[in-house]
């Protein structure tokens, strides 16, 4: 019942956005986590997620280490390597997290919130057309699928990352802004 909750909330989180996925990763790959992100924390959903899973005990810990992070729930262990399944890049003072391998990249920008964290995705906002984003990115392209639930088609986009204009996006109101959230726990 727990995993059905959690995929449930995961579905509805994505719903309410526009998948945007990329076929690079902006800056350059880092070989470790920085030292600033190491350490053991909760991992708190965005609140329309958190809405999903009322009554569920869907805690998760994530432990990042100098080369992997480990996500600890009820369902288990997840090992993530670095340059494996997840990278860490770097461009100018701004660290993103990569996770799956090209060309389908989900790409979070880190934001430090004292000793916390927010991973804001680059999905955007719902009915955000491919126009809008060309401004942002040098590719835009979309892809369809058809939603086996519901019979719908739903649309999606996969981006080419031009390092000097991701900021711009990140700073635009395209950006679904509810972000993942670590928070610092003691292990």
């Amino acid at each position: 019942m727990k995993l059905v909750l959690y995929i449930a909330g995961i579905l509805f989180f994505f719903q309410s956005c526009t998948i945007v996925t990329s076929t690079n990763a902006p800056g350059k790959p880092e070989k470790a986590f920085p030292k600033m992100m190491i350490g053991s924390y909760e991992l708190i959903y965005p609140e329309s997620f958190q809405g999903m899973m009322e009554g569920a005990d869907m805690t998760t810990t994530v432990e990042i280490k100098a080369d992997e992070i480990i996500i600890s729930n009820s369902e288990g262990d997840s090992h993530l390597k670095i340059n494996d399944s997840i990278a860490v890049t770097k461009l100018g003072k701004r660290y993103y997290l990569c996770m799956g391998k090209a060309p389908v990249l989900n790409v979070f920008r880190v934001v430090a919130k004292g000793k916390d964290f927010e991973f804001h995705s680059m999905n955007a906002k719902s009915g955000v057309t491919a126009g809008q984003l060309k401004p942002f990115f040098s590719n835009v392209t979309t892809e369809s699928s058809m939603d086996e639930e519901s019979g719908e088609m739903t649309e999606s986009f996969v981006v080419t990352i031009d390092d000097s204009r991701i900021e711009k996006y990140y700073a635009s109101d395209l950006v679904h802004l509810e972000p993942f959230m670590l928070k610092r726990i003691k292990k």
